[in-house]
């Protein structure tokens, strides 16, 4: 006689997948890092520092040369 799923298994023979998939999201939140989901590797794992900063505003052309080099000269003080 075939039990309630076939072939004998009856309607307990599924409930293991829902613990699996807990466990597996469990372990996949943890070996992420708890991080935020981030698109570029480690550029976004670390905090970037204020002459990165000052470098990429500079080269995106969002500040003046001028400016470039007042902050620049700030910063080492």
């Amino acid at each position: 006689m075939m039990g309630y799923w076939g072939w004998g298994a009856g309607p307990w023979f599924g409930m293991w997948i829902i613990p699996v998939l807990v466990l597996g999201l469990i372990l996949w939140m943890i070996f992420r890092g708890g991080h935020g989901v981030s698109h570029c590797g480690d550029r976004h794992s670390r905090q970037e520092s204020a002459r990165e900063a000052l470098d990429r505003r500079y080269a995106n052309g969002e500040i003046s040369r001028e400016d470039y080099q007042r902050m620049k000269q700030e910063i080492k003080s």
